[in-house]
C-alpha cells in the first residue's frame, strides 16, 4: 500500500511564512550536502481539521512515531548561470530513523542539506519501513466509552519494502512562474503536522464500543480489529491529513 500526499507550501518567503535559523541543540542527524540546512520536524496537529466530520468523539491520539528508511529529493530551478536544472537525490540515514512525536513537540528531528539557489520546486519523498519488530507507523492514545470508562488504544501499520507508505511533499511558489530563493543565511524549518485524530474520522462510535481488547488495549492493526484498521488505513492513503508549514 502506498500513501502519497502532495502538500504545497505556497509562496515560501513571499507570504510572510518567515525563515528562521534552526537550533541544533539536540544534535539531530544531518543528511545531504549543501549550504542550505532545512530542519525537518514532525508533530501531531493539536486539533482535528475545522469542520471535519467525526463519527466518534471518544478517540484521543496522544503520541506516536514514524520509521523512515530514506528520503528522496527532486529539485527544479535555476543555477547561478541562469540555466534550468533538475536533480534527484537519495538520502539515507546511518540507520533507520525513528521519529517520536506528540502535539507539543515542534523541534527539529533531522536536517537536510541542499545547495543554495533559486528553486521552482523541491519535492520530498519520505519512505517508511518497519524496523526492529516495530511498525512503520504507530499511534498511541485512549478511547473513552460512552459510559465514561477509558482504555488505552494503539494503532499500528506494518509493511515491507514492497508495500511501504510514502509521504510525498512538494514545496513550490503559488505562482507557477515564480522562483523562491534559499541560501545558507536563513535556514528554514519544515514542520510536518499530522492530523492523526482525523485519520479516525470515518470510524463510528459503535465500532469502537464493540472493538476487541488485547490485554486491556484496543489494538488496531491488519490482524486485530480489521474493520477499523481498514477505514483508518484508507483514510491515510486517500486524504491529506498532513500539513507542512515553513517557518
Amino acid at each position: 500500500m502506498k500513501a502519497t500526499h502532495r502538500i504545497y507550501a505556497l509562496s515560501i518567503g513571499l507570504l510572510g511564512l518567515g525563515l528562521i535559523s534552526c537550533s541544533e541543540d539536540a544534535d539531530p542527524d544531518v543528511i545531504g550536502e549543501g549550504d542550505v540546512r532545512i530542519g525537518m520536524g514532525v508533530k501531531l496537529r493539536s486539533s482535528a481539521n475545522p469542520g471535519a466530520r467525526m463519527l466518534n468523539a471518544g478517540i484521543e491520539v496522544k503520541s506516536g512515531f514514524l520509521q523512515i528508511k530514506k528520503i528522496e529529493l527532486e529539485t527544479e530551478g535555476l543555477d547561478d548561470s541562469g540555466n534550468n536544472f533538475e536533480k534527484e537525490l537519495e538520502l539515507k540515514f546511518k540507520e533507520i530513523k525513528k521519529i517520536d512525536f506528540n502535539e507539543f513537540d515542534s523541534g527539529v528531528d533531522f536536517f537536510i542539506n541542499i545547495p543554495s539557489g533559486n528553486y521552482e520546486e523541491i519535492e520530498f519523498d519520505i519512505d517508511l519501513i518497519d524496523n526492529r519488530n516495530q511498525p512503520s507507523i504507530q499511534l498511541v492514545g485512549t478511547y473513552t466509552y460512552q459510559d465514561g470508562r477509558s482504555v488505552p488504544m494503539r494503532f499500528e501499520v506494518y509493511g515491507n519494502d514492497d508495500d511501504d507508505f510514502d509521504f510525498e511533499v512538494e514545496l513550490e511558489s503559488d505562482d507557477d512562474d515564480d522562483l523562491f530563493f534559499l541560501d545558507g543565511v536563513n535556514n528554514p524549518l519544515a514542520l510536518f503536522q499530522i492530523d492523526a485524530q482525523g485519520w479516525f474520522s470515518t470510524v463510528s462510535t459503535s465500532e469502537l464500543e464493540d472493538a476487541e481488547l488485547t490485554d486491556g488495549v484496543i489494538l488496531i492493526n491488519k490482524d486485530v480489529n480489521k474493520s477499523i484498521y481498514g477505514k483508518v488505513e484508507s483514510r491515510i492513503k486517500n486524504s491529506s491529513d498532513i500539513e507542512l508549514k515553513m517557518n
